[in-house]
Order: C-alpha cells, then sequence, then structure tokens
C-alpha cells in the first residue's frame, strides 16, 4: 500500500471522527500467529499491519486444536488423538502475556486477543465398517474480552481437561487399573515347577513375567490415559445439535466477553484413509444457526468466499426484524473477518478489514464498538478501499448512527444520509443499496465520492435501515434502528 493510500485513509479516519465524535480505526478481525496455526510471530504481524495502515489485529488462535475416538466401552484406553498447536498446550496464563509483550514492542498496532473455540465436533460411522466421519470440526466461535486466564482455561466445550465432572463413564475409564493388581500379584509369587535333568529332579521357581507385566502395562496405561477421569462435557459421539455452542455463547456473555460465529456460510470437507479406514471430515454451511441461536454479539458476514446471509431479505434481515419487533434481546452484528494464518490460497493480511468507530486506541474501546455495531466490514480491490464516510438517520433534531436507535413518533419525516468515499484508486462508479426491514428502498450509482439522501415518513412500525456498497470490492454497514419513545 502507497504512503499516499494510508494519508489518506488516516485523512478520512480523522473526518468521520469528527464528525461522530469518533475516531475510525480500520482493524483485521480473526489472525492466527505461530502460537497456534498462523506462520508469522505477533511482532511480525504488527509489522505487516502498520505498512498497510491497519491499527488493530483481534488475534483468534486456536482454542483447543484435538479430535479423538475411543472405543466403547474403554475409550480414554483406546482412543486415538491427533492434535496441533494452540492456547491451551502452552496455557493461557502464557498466551496472554505472550500477547501483552508484543503490544510493549509495537505500541502503533493495538493486538487484541482472542480466540477460535471449536465447541462441539461428532463422529457417525465405526471404524468396525473402515468408515468414518467426523462432522462440524469447523463450526467456530470467536471469543474475545475475557482477560481472566482461569475462565479462559474453563471455557466449556469438548475435550476440555477442566469443565469436565464425573459419572459412570469416569469409573469405566479407571477401571482397566485395577489390572494393576492382580499383575502385581502375579510378578510378586514364584510358580514352582519340577524339571528332570538328567537321573535328578530339581525344583524350578519361575516368576510370570509376561502375564503380570502385560496386565501391569494395561493398568498403568488406562490410568495415565484417562487421567483425571472427567468427564467430557459434550462427548464428540452423538449430535448434540447447537446446545455446546449455546452454553458457550452464555458463558462467555456472563464473563462480559463477546462471542462471533466465524464464516457461517463456508464450506468444509475432506478425506483421507488411515490403514483401511476412511476418515473423512466435514462441515456443512450453516447461516440457519444464526437463527437459532442467541445473545451471541456479531457473525462473518464479509470474507474472501461467496455468502448470502447478508443479502436482502436474507436470515440477517430476518434476525434483525426480531430484534426490532421484540422477539429478541439483542441484534447480531456484521464484521469484516479475515481468516489469515498466511499468504497460502493468495491470501493477504488486509484485504477483508472491519473498521471500528472508536472514542480512544484501546482494547475495552474496540470491543464497546462491537458490541454496540459501531463498525463497518469492507473488502478491499487490489489498493482500493472503500469508506463509510456518513450513515445516519436524522427526525428533526434527533440523529442516530450505525448500531444506534432513533426514537422518533408515528407521520415523522426521516432522512437517511449515506456518503462513500474511496482511497488509493482514481474514481470509479460503485453502487449503493438502501435496504430497509430486508427491502431495497433505495439504489444509487455513480463515481466515488457519492453522497445521497433517502426520505420518508416513518409509519410507526419499528425499522431498520442498513447499507450495502459495490465497486472497488465491497462495504457493508450494520443497522440503524428507528422505534417510537
Amino acid at each position: 500500500m502507497s504512503r499516499v493510500a494510508v494519508l489518506l485513509a488516516a485523512l478520512a479516519g480523522v473526518l468521520v471522527g469528527r464528525a461522530e465524535g469518533l475516531d475510525r480505526l480500520p482493524a483485521v478481525l480473526h489472525v492466527h500467529s505461530d502460537l497456534s496455526t498462523g506462520d508469522f510471530p505477533l511482532e511480525q504481524l504488527c509489522a505487516m499491519a502498520e505498512k498497510q495502515g491497519i491499527g488493530a489485529l483481534l488475534l483468534t488462535e486456536n482454542y483447543l486444536l484435538r479430535v479423538e475416538y475411543g472405543l466403547p466401552p474403554f475409550r480414554a484406553l483406546t482412543r486415538a488423538v491427533r492434535e496441533e498447536r494452540s492456547v491451551l498446550d502452552a496455557g493461557a496464563d502464557a498466551y496472554l502475556a505472550r500477547v501483552s509483550r508484543a503490544r510493549a514492542s509495537n505500541p502503533r498496532v493495538l493486538i487484541v486477543p482472542g480466540v477460535e473455540v471449536l465447541p462441539h465436533y461428532f463422529w457417525s460411522g465405526s471404524p468396525l465398517t473402515l468408515d468414518m466421519t467426523v462432522h462440524n470440526t469447523q463450526k467456530n466461535l470467536l471469543i474475545f474480552g475475557i482477560q481472566d486466564a482461569a475462565t479462559l482455561r474453563s471455557l466449556p466445550v469438548t475435550a476440555s481437561p477442566t469443565a469436565g465432572g464425573y459419572g459412570w463413564a469416569s469409573v469405566l475409564d479407571a477401571l482397566p487399573g485395577v489390572l494393576i493388581v492382580p499383575g502385581v500379584h502375579i510378578l510378586a509369587r514364584k510358580r514352582r515347577s519340577l524339571r528332570r535333568v538328567g537321573r535328578v529332579v530339581v525344583v524350578v521357581t519361575r516368576r510370570r513375567w509376561l502375564a503380570g507385566g502385560l496386565l501391569c502395562g494395561v493398568g498403568v496405561l488406562a490410568l495415565a490415559r484417562g487421567w483425571p477421569f472427567t468427564l467430557d462435557p459434550y462427548p464428540p459421539y452423538s449430535d448434540l445439535g447447537l446446545t455446546p455452542h449455546q452454553e458457550l455463547i452464555d458463558y462467555v456473555d456472563r464473563a462480559g466477553g463477546v462471542t462471533v460465529w466465524s464464516f457461517p456460510e463456508a464450506r468444509d470437507e475432506g478425506e483421507q484413509w488411515i490403514g483401511p479406514v476412511r476418515v473423512a471430515w466435514r462441515t456443512a454451511p450453516y447461516p440457519d444457526d444464526l437463527l437459532r441461536t442467541a445473545r451471541y454479539t456479531a457473525f462473518g458476514a464479509v470474507y474472501e468466499d461467496t455468502t448470502r446471509v447478508e443479502q436482502p431479505g436474507g436470515a440477517w434481515d430476518r434476525l434483525l426484524g426480531q430484534f426490532a419487533s421484540g422477539d429478541r434481546s439483542r441484534p447480531a452484528w456484521g464484521v469484516g473477518e479475515s481468516g489469515f494464518h498466511g499468504f497460502s490460497a493468495g491470501k493477504d493480511l488486509g484485504t477483508v478489514r472491519t473498521v471500528f468507530l472508536v472514542e480512544d486506541r484501546s482494547e475495552g474501546a474496540v470491543l464497546r464498538a462491537l458490541k454496540s455495531g459501531r463498525m463497518y466490514a469492507v473488502q478491499r480491490e487490489r489498493e482500493a478501499e472503500l469508506v463509510l464516510a456518513e450513515f445516519s438517520a436524522r427526525a428533526g433534531a434527533a440523529t442516530a448512527v450505525t448500531g444506534e436507535t432513533l426514537r422518533v413518533g408515528a407521520a415523522t419525516p426521516i432522512e437517511v444520509s449515506m456518503a462513500v468515499e474511496a482511497t488509493g484508486h482514481p474514481s470509479r462508479d460503485v453502487r449503493v443499496t438502501l435496504v430497509r426491514n430486508g427491502a431495497v428502498v433505495g439504489a444509487w450509482t455513480g463515481p466515488t465520492p457519492i453522497r445521497t439522501v433517502h426520505r420518508e415518513t416513518f409509519d410507526g412500525a419499528a425499522a431498520f435501515y442498513r447499507l450495502e456498497v459495490r465497486g472497488l470490492g465491497r462495504l457493508l454497514s450494520n443497522p440503524i434502528f428507528v422505534r417510537r419513545p
């Protein structure tokens, strides 16, 4: 990105900030470093971000990247595990401390620590039939705002080392350990037998090393593999639906954190052979789960894939309509989600961004903006980036901006003002679309900068407006709600 483009982006941020008393903070949400599955250390990511005019990185290191399968009834003893580097490997305390050191090394780029969490996966098929499938390993939630290491360690997820209790399955996992007792007994006792040596019969004593050693070995292995014998809060051997995901959302909400549904329309599938056994993995798109869960904060609405959930009249509009009518306690905000691990598959750090409107440059300010919907999502096209210079609704002296609610009486005239600019590219036509309650109520096409006003009379029924811009990439605003006092 050229220095001129960076300066223009910064200038646009200052102008927006002055207009609303807030600063514009371009951020990349969903980033992995070499602490989990990313290619670059935190310091290098910060240097890359600063060069591209990115003010904040919202890290999402893998929380617990572990998949296992065990044969009943002694699943702990027989389980096979595949695990990759994750936050719980080194410990939550070490992760938060590492982020603090990286922040100190480059204070010009704000690092917000978070985790990418797999609440639950489940298996179908069986190794006995030589065909198995693991489901929902990419049905993940992004968690931010939990600064207490003990709270972070105790997230209720499949294979959690701390979230489980005890039950009959604990007894079954520990039961093979009892084999140590007869094993030691066999090793301790010498078996006597008679053996003829020439014309002499002698008494021979032997220890049964094979039998005793085998029993002791199995017992020790069972204790080592089953320890601490806590139950998995969500065993991976049946489909539990959305219960694990909703309980994780509620746990984070009680802790004061933020949850974001990750890539709800991405598809992930493949297979490999492990000896004669075919092992497949499959995660189907899950946009309807946005409607089936509640109390989460946001979802990935713009990312480097085809999406439909944000289209007029789609799942997002149905969800926002439920909130506007009082059938849902909270709206769900849309964010730009990067999913950056490295430069493979043509990825770049700053292609997809979430631009926060913040009162100061701090983690707390970013989280407050995320919770309140003060942000918009943008997908860049080469060096060009769309800028939402204004999106507001006015009725007389009352004004509301993205994430806010305008309260006016029925039959009151409303003006929805929109202004879109662009940085890093010569002026080119863009299409600005205004959506009201899931229906398109206005569309304008022209070169940037483009400014327009939509006027109508409020009919008294709860409503929401949101904005989408295409051309020179994409821009997606969060909604403005309109209600009676």
